[in-house]
């Protein structure tokens, strides 16, 4: 296959990306920059050049490729006008280039043994594709994926992995691993809007107004520089507050469950409420893939104790068309009975705002002012205490919550559907009656004393 013509298959802008060989690209950009087109054009045409290469392409959750990654390499086979030497399936999902038997193979960080150990029928496994980087929340599930790329190479051959993502909040670990510190193995990229030569005159126009009326959002969709585009929702939380250490939660305390459900995520929460009114959120489960059964099964082994009610989504009672039966249903058949959330976003989001609000009260061992909240977290349920400080405004309408990133909505979510519904406190335990003789004596003369609503009645 002779030399590509950037200038006219990808464009301008790449170049550098193109010719890299270190062992990372990492290219971050803002939306129409044209990165995943261009990585995937890459991988089509280098894999032709190199008959040894097998591409690994990985997502936080395997599910979730086919309309994205799978989709646009088959794109970029039409493209380069090879498509009729691919073989594109999607049972199981992968890529294949018929001449030699090289295979572009599709992963999840959702499956850690299928994404770690890997092998390929044909050359070697020397290149990996992360995209949208970003969803991956922890560097050390990175780590582990990255020293699966192992391995002697070919002569002319080198290892390299690709990661694509759009920058949305500068706390996340690519910006400290790739970006605040240089890294003799990485090459890093930055793309934006303006390196795309196929957007008309309203798509650039729609952009740059928001240079106008959203400067935090055109540094990050428009610039492809880290940052809290529309700032974010949740500025009440504090992890100095709203962040506290386990302990043993008296049993006599009304216990829910919360969650948010799809196959992308199993977002799921244990709330215990005081005899004070306050909530204590205790346990999470958050994992993707599992199918409904699986999922009640999970939610059923991390469920020892009493529950009062498991509140969830409205539209887990909308029937699927292919069995007749609701999730709720399905739910209910493996053994976890589901209560309809109230689903009012902008209501929901308020409700939860209060219960999040620092206010100050008297420590009862040191009479002490102590800043606290309705709402706190047990230390364990990391992906709350991640996402709900994360989540964005949404940029039309900033009493609501902006549904991109999607990874970051799945917890709060499920904490919304527990704030929006009425939830008393638990009562007191009841004081055990003394039924001896002196004590019903006592307690008719304390009632004959007592003073009468009547008119004209007087104490004995």
């Amino acid at each position: 296959m002779g030399e590509i013509n950037l200038a006219e298959v990808v464009g301008g802008g790449y170049g550098s990306f193109w010719r890299s060989r270190k062992r990372y690209r990492v290219l971050k950009g803002g939306r129409a920059s044209k990165k995943s087109r261009t990585v995937a054009l890459w991988y089509i045409y280098n894999m032709m050049k190199y008959p040894l290469a097998n591409t690994v392409v990985v997502r936080n959750t395997a599910n979730t490729n086919k309309d994205s990654t799978f989709a646009v390499l088959k794109w970029a086979a039409r493209r380069l006008g090879v498509y009729h030497l691919w073989k594109f399936t999607e049972s199981p999902l992968e890529g294949k280039y018929l001449p030699t038997g090289q295979k572009i193979l599709f992963r999840g960080f959702d499956d850690p043994l299928k994404i770690t150990s890997i092998t390929v029928d044909v050359g070697v496994l020397c290149w990996a594709w992360v995209e949208e980087a970003f969803e991956i929340a922890d560097e050390e599930e990175f780590r582990t994926f990255d020293e699966s790329i192992r391995g002697d190479m070919p002569e002319g051959y080198f290892k390299q992995l690709t990661l694509s993502y759009n920058p949305w909040i500068d706390s996340h670990w690519t910006k400290r691993r790739f970006w605040d510190q240089e890294d003799p193995d990485a090459d890093r990229f930055t793309t934006t809007y303006k390196c795309n030569e196929w957007l008309d005159d309203a798509d650039r126009r729609l952009i740059e107004e928001l240079e106008r009326t959203n400067p935090a959002r055109f540094k990050v969709v428009g610039l492809g520089e880290y940052g809290l585009p529309g700032g974010t929702y949740f500025e009440e939380f504090r992890e100095d507050v709203h962040v506290i250490k386990s302990f043993v939660i008296p049993p006599d305390w009304q216990r829910f469950r919360v969650l948010d459900y799809g196959l992308d995520m199993l977002a799921g929460y244990w709330i215990a409420i005081d005899r004070q009114g306050f909530a204590y959120v205790y346990k999470e489960v958050y994992e993707s893939n599992l199918i409904i059964s699986a999922a009640a099964k999970r939610l059923t082994e991390m469920t020892i104790e009493d529950i009062k009610l498991t509140y969830a989504p409205p539209d887990l009672w909308n029937r699927r068309q292919d069995t007749g039966k609701s999730a709720a249903e399905i739910f209910q058949e493996n053994g976890i009975t589901l209560i309809k959330a109230g689903n009012e976003r902008v209501q929901g989001w308020l409700n939860m705002k209060e219960w999040l609000t620092p206010f100050e009260m008297q420590d009862e061992q040191t009479g002490e002012l102590v800043k606290t909240a309705r709402l706190r977290f047990f230390d364990n349920c990391k992906n709350a205490i991640r996402t709900i400080p994360s989540v964005l405004k949404d940029e039309k309408d900033p009493n609501d919550v902006a549904t991109e990133p999607h990874e970051l909505t799945h917890a709060p979510d499920a904490i919304r559907y527990f704030c929006i519904m009425r939830t008393l406190p638990t009562k007191p335990e009841p004081k055990p009656v003394d039924n001896t003789m002196e004590a019903r004596v006592r307690r008719n003369i304390e009632r004959l004393n007592k003073p009468s609503k009547r008119k004209g009645m007087k104490m004995l």
